[in-house]
């Protein structure tokens, strides 16, 4: 949390889970890399950081509440699974609040958010 200096991160293979504020208010992380690995994505994980784009493996079922909660930079997210895979994955309360994208690309088309 409130790691202001941290750019980018590669989060490593073993990692199943983010954590729920693991980047709370990292207001300079502009670029992450999730493995495939990576089942979760905790509530708050990301809130208020400064990325611009973010893919999200399909292995990803779960995204918590304000998990990019004002990521106001954030203007793309790909999911790398179907639209079917997308609609199954559990999101909760304003996952996406005070985000700049209206629709997540998934392999076979886009979905509205």
């Amino acid at each position: 949390q409130n790691c202001d200096s941290l750019t980018s991160i590669t989060i490593p293979d073993s990692v199943t889970s983010i954590g729920d504020a693991a980047f709370y208010s990292c207001d300079s992380l502009t670029s992450i890399t999730i493995p495939d690995s990576v089942t979760s994505i905790g509530s708050s994980a990301f809130y208020s950081c400064a990325l611009t784009s973010v893919t999200i493996p399909a292995s990803v079922t779960s995204i918590g509440s304000w998990a990019f909660e004002d990521c106001d930079s954030l203007t793309s997210v790909t999911f790398e699974g179907t639209m079917a895979e997308w609609n199954a994955v559990s999101k909760g309360y304003r996952w996406n609040y005070y985000c700049q994208f209206d629709n997540v690309e998934c392999s076979d088309g886009e979905v509205a958010v």
